[in-house]
């Protein structure tokens, strides 16, 4: 009986977890005391210029949000509406027990939008463990899920940065997930209706995350003839072709109309002349393994998944080619963004929402050192190390939160100086200030990516 509960119960506790320390991790600048600052603010702009101050054309100023001139000399935020659309349900919850004159930074504002950011990352957990018990045990289901909460930074994307994209962007990637492999095996059109409407509200919040929509274009192919029947059923879709059309605009149609009405031109690039991609130039190594932002330095239980996919192609050939093609890609697109540190953030943080993918490959790695007799003996090694990374992970979150491990500028003299550090008298944190090397941004957004 209890073995039937084992993911389940994992779950709950997740659950429990995230309501016991919700304070805990609580991350709000004390002298605003809500998150809505930096990135965030400016994902909540449309829901404050919409509510707050009826003025989307910023026709009475800019409101202190980040905006791009377009040539018509009038303004749009920097991001698109994508955040504040996932926002509305908790921003509204707020307004209905807020009075008119309200700014929308309230504590009532913060903390809806702050436990609803914190729910869409749990929800995106829950489908993860349908996903997996569809290929795994409930106890490699239940491996998987403590793994990628507690030892990954999702974690801290879920309790510390939580209004950022990440959490978000894995919640509608794992359904994404979920909706391909059933349109897969059940081709009721339904799943392919809801993967075109899904990759729209993705698209709009992270438009280089379209490259997802390589696994539902890929799922069972393992030849190139599977390619060309994959190709052939898209194409008897006819009519749900031009519905799943419809489907993907309808997210994106506002944010494009909104473009053209204050650019003139339908597809705008509101980040401006200074922040491009370097096609030429990707920062493989940095990305993976540098002690600023290196995603293995950070979240070295990844590791996991890059060994799973040669146990995925072995034995669910279904599975691999679409993750891995989606993988490379877009390790590729992060790699040759011009800032490939991704700004303030914890780990290699524009990989977060991948994770919804490669839970699939960590999930055929544990099983096969937990499931495999010849690896009795490394059985003990694997749970040691998950226990280890996992601790390490919260750890460093924390370190992080209290801006122990820096934002921007870890060197590998800081990352050792604050290993399973806990106390910091005055001359430590004055000694560590001398170990941070922050970043030139400049010499960045000019092409000296090593910097």
């Amino acid at each position: 009986m209890y073995q039937h509960k084992t993911s389940i119960l994992t779950f709950g506790i997740i659950i429990l977890f995230c309501i016991a320390t919700i304070k805990v991790f609580l991350n709000w600048l004390p002298e605003v005391n809500h998150p809505f600052v930096y990135d965030t603010n400016q994902y909540y702009s449309y829901l404050i210029l919409s509510f707050k101050h009826q003025d989307l054309t910023l026709q009475n100023g800019t409101y202190g949000f980040w905006v791009t001139k377009t040539s018509i000399n009038e303004f749009v935020p920097k991001g698109t509406y994508g955040m504040s659309l996932l926002y509305l349900p908790f921003f509204l919850i707020a307004e209905l027990f807020s009075p008119k004159n309200s700014t929308g930074y309230e504590p009532i504002y913060a903390w809806s939008i702050h436990i609803g950011c914190i729910m869409y990352s749990l929800i995106g957990l829950g489908f993860s463990r349908k996903i997996l018990l569809r290929y795994f045990t409930e106890k490699i289901t239940a491996i998987c899920l403590l793994i990628l909460f507690f030892g990954t930074n999702l974690f801290c994307y879920t309790l510390i940065n939580t209004e950022l994209t990440h959490g978000i962007l894995f919640f509608l990637l794992t359904v994404f997930l979920y909706c391909s492999i059933e349109w897969y095996t059940s081709n009721h059109k339904k799943y392919f209706l809801w993967l075109c409407f899904l990759l729209g509200l993705i698209t709009l919040i992270r438009p280089s995350e379209i490259i997802v929509v390589l696994v539902p274009l890929l799922i069972g192919v393992t030849t190139f003839k599977t390619f060309v029947d994959k190709i052939k059923l898209i194409g008897h879709l006819k009519w749900y072709l031009l519905f799943g059309f419809i489907l993907f605009m309808i997210p994106l149609f506002p944010q494009l109309l909104y473009w053209k009405i204050q650019s003139n031109q339908w597809f705008f690039f509101s980040y401006g002349t200074n922040e491009q991609f370097f096609w030429a130039d990707p920062q493989f190594i940095n990305v993976l393994f540098s002690y600023r932002k290196g995603w293995l330095i950070y979240t070295p239980l990844m590791s996991f998944s890059l060994i799973g996919f040669v146990l995925l192609y072995k034995k669910n050939k279904v599975l691999f080619f679409c993750t891995v093609s989606y993988f490379l890609l877009n390790l590729y697109v992060i790699s040759c963004w011009w800032d490939w540190t991704y700004g303030g953030s914890f780990g290699m943080r524009a990989l977060v929402q991948s994770y919804a993918i490669l839970i699939i490959p960590m999930g055929y790695f544990i099983a096969y050192i937990y499931e495999s007799v010849a690896f009795k003996k490394m059985k003990i090694i694997i749970r040691a190390l998950i226990l280890f990374f996992c601790f390490l992970n919260v750890f460093q979150s924390n370190l992080y939160k209290h801006n122990i491990v820096s934002f921007d500028g870890m060197t590998k003299e800081a990352y050792w100086f604050t290993f399973l550090k806990k106390n910091y008298s005055k001359e430590d944190l004055v000694y560590l200030n001398t170990l941070i090397k922050h970043p030139d941004y400049q010499a960045m957004s000019n092409g000296d990516r090593d910097n």
